[in-house]
């Protein structure tokens, strides 16, 4: 008799709830801290100045948009931003967003060879699919309308290449942004044809038998306009992987040969003028399942997952009077995630598992100055479900397991004020009204204090609810059969609420100190487990989950370049039940640090310095799905950066110990934890003409 692949969301790898219903901690080592934060900016054009070379004291007054929806300072701002700019991405050679997010204060991934998963402030439910972050590209939502998922690995849309800046904003963001804004908010903002002129060309290679090629070509008319279009198209071989849950010489000894390719093509269009712009991303990904995913088949070739999406904005930005100002934003999106698994029922058969998500949306805000001390943001948004279609059915011979099909709408109405109570004090209040189909209207407040204690210093008090309503894929995926989810009628939208006090210290314009604590309460959150029935899963949204901890942060600068930023954190997380066993892929302790400096060679002219730059990421240990405890890590990597006349030249060596590590693997994975490559080179050439 047949095996249902897992439950499928069926994605090769997704079955997103498969991991929800575990979630965190176990052990703790101990703390220390005072220390901070920056944003550090910078674009690397040959039309722009060197941010990295500006005083700190200007860096620190780089705009964010994320925390308000409107651009204010990052000291300003009601939530503790951080900030990854193009400078930063050049300079410590990041090759994907998942890289980008894994270097920032509190947050750590995750990867089972399919998917990338971000873990934050000590809560990852391994294969949720990003469902409780908020991803946004220049202001619009990201996440489909499907899963609900926040593409960050070689799956996410846009090529680095193309990122002006990823600010990421932690804790509720739901006052601001509806559903999904539960643990963070991640924007991206993308650079334009003023960033990039003329034709550009980068190629790369690696190991793996990795490789991937860009062409850009930017340009700007009179009338102060711009655009950009990019292609980009990479792959990767991979290489063969071993897993011991599988070793018997009738599966290759545990051995998965050739199946952890991975290839994809993104293009990306972008027009801006008299504050009009216009965005196309797409991009196709096609990836290899070597895990045997959804009790596969081990070790065949055609099990494999494609991921295909497509996105359309436009933005128009007016000013209606001198204190009233205006953004319009029309979007539209389209993913489609096509899985083959191969299953022995007899006989060998190929079952195909589909999931489509249409949709498109409004955003109108207005924010107005008129009133004295008052900073006022109100709008609407809107979003139109078109279309969203799950199936699962056997290719040969013919069998159909599932036909799910449904249309829906979200709507939000939100309000805000930014009241400077005198001058070292602001008031940040919010409250958001939301309601999505199939769940009832929900109201969420914030109420941010904002206090410059001196001159240097800034205490900021923060607090917040959101919620994330059960997703198409958790409502409507059923499939009675052995490994199948059973319908849950009934579930629940999951809430959050957070408090959050941090301090922010400059007592010099080269130094930035910060330290933050935090406590966070979950209910009714949406978790998978076994059902009364034998072999059957069950979605429920019973469970409780209480985390706290405390963040710290440094970054210092030196006149000639040379930079140092540490940042740690330690976090608890636990069930609300005391007798539940410890959550799930949850490090007790996070470290990173970063330290880079110019090169003075003889060979390099004038202005040109060589650079060099080294990245250390700690993971505390964690517990797997069967509560096996996999030891903590620190990957080292090391990035070399030159100009050698036209042509810019990187060369980064990844994991550059050869650490041998693994990330808890998820449900629908046999093997307890995957292995983590080890250390991986990466050559990379860029060209402007």
């Amino acid at each position: 008799m047949r095996t249902l692949p897992f439950p499928t969301r069926t994605a090769g790898a997704r079955a997103p709830a498969l991991q929800a219903s575990r979630a965190l901690p176990r052990r703790r080592w101990q703390q220390h801290a005072a220390l901070a934060w920056l944003c550090a900016a910078a674009t690397h054009t040959s039309a722009q100045a060197d941010m990295a070379q500006l005083p700190l004291e200007q860096l620190m007054q780089m705009e964010v948009t994320t925390a308000s929806r409107y651009a204010q300072t990052a000291l300003e701002a009601p939530a503790v931003v951080s900030v990854v700019t193009a400078e930063d991405i050049r300079l410590f050679g990041y090759r994907t967003l998942a890289e980008v997010l894994g270097s920032m204060r509190g947050l750590y991934v995750s990867y089972d060879r399919s998917y990338h998963y971000l873990g934050n402030r000590g809560f990852a439910t391994p294969g949720d699919y990003n469902t409780r972050v908020l991803l946004l590209v220049n202001g619009v939502r990201f996440n489909d309308n499907l899963y609900d998922q926040a593409t960050i690995g070689t799956d996410f849309p846009l090529d680095l290449d193309l990122v002006e800046r990823v600010e990421f904003v932690p804790g509720p963001g739901s006052a601001v942004y509806g559903a999904n804004a539960f643990f963070g908010v991640v924007n991206v903002i993308t650079r334009d044809g003023r960033q990039l002129p003329g034709p550009q060309v980068s190629v790369e290679a690696g190991s793996h038998g990795s490789a991937k090629g860009r062409f850009s070509l930017g340009g700007m008319d009179d009338h102060g306009g711009d655009w950009l279009v990019a292609l980009t198209r990479s792959s990767s071989r991979g290489t063969d992987q071993y897993y011991a849950a599988y070793d018997t010489p009738e599966n290759n000894h545990g051995v998965a040969q050739r199946l952890d390719y991975d290839r994809s093509t993104q293009l990306f269009a972008r027009m801006r003028r008299d504050g009009l712009s216009l965005t196309l991303a797409h991009s196709e990904r096609v990836k290899g399942t070597p895990t045997a995913a959804f009790s596969q088949t081990f070790n065949d070739p055609r099990s494999r997952m494609i991921d295909t999406t497509t996105r359309l904005a436009a933005e128009i930005t007016r000013e209606l009077q001198p204190s009233l100002s205006f953004t319009g934003r029309l979007h539209a999106g389209r993913y489609r995630f096509d899985g083959d698994y191969v299953y022995d029922y007899p006989p060998l058969t190929l079952n195909r598992d589909v999931g489509a998500g249409q949709w498109w949306g409004t955003e109108l805000q207005w924010i107005s100055t008129a009133i004295a001390r008052h900073k006022l943001a109100w709008g609407v948004d809107y979003r139109r479900d078109t279309g969203i279609r799950q199936l699962n059915f056997d290719v040969e011979p013919a069998a159909q397991y599932l036909d799910s099909r449904r249309t829906g709408s979200a709507v939000g109405l939100y309000v805000q004020d930014e009241f400077a109570l005198a001058p070292t004090l602001t008031l940040h209040t919010g409250v958001r009204w939301g309601k999505q189909s199939g769940s009832a209207g929900s109201v969420h407040p914030r109420l941010g204090l904002v206090y410059w204690w001196n001159p240097s210093t800034v205490l900021k008090l923060l607090h917040g609810t959101a919620y994330r309503p059960p997703n198409a894929y958790e409502r409507d995926y059923a499939v009675d059969l052995p490994g199948g989810i059973l319908s849950t009628p009934g579930l629940r939208p999951e809430k959050v609420r957070t408090t959050e006090i941090a301090l922010e210290h400059a007592p010099t314009g080269t130094t930035r100190m910060l330290v933050t604590a935090f406590r966070s309460q979950v209910t009714d959150l949406l978790s998978l487990g076994d059902a009364a029935a034998p072999d059957r899963l069950v979605f429920s949204s019973a469970r409780g989950v209480q985390v706290h901890g405390v963040e710290a942060e440094v970054e210092q600068r030196w006149q000639r370049g040379a930079r140092l930023r540490l940042a740690w954190g330690w976090q608890h997380a636990r069930d609300a039940n005391a007798s539940a066993p410890p959550l799930t892929n949850a490090p007790r302790q996070l470290l990173k640090l970063q330290w880079s400096d110019t090169l003075r060679l003889g060979a390099a002219g004038p202005g040109q310095p060589a650079q060099y730059a080294v990245e250390a990421i700690g993971v505390a240990a964690r517990e797997t799905l069967s509560h096996a405890r996999l030891p903590g890590y620190i990957v080292t990597n090391l990035v070399y950066s030159r100009r050698i006349a036209d042509v810019d030249l990187s060369l980064g060596v990844y994991n550059l110990f050869n650490r041998r590590y693994a990330d808890p693997a998820s449900y629908e994975i046999r093997e307890d934890a995957i292995r983590q490559d080890g250390r991986t080179y990466r050559l990379k050439l860029t060209y402007a003409f």
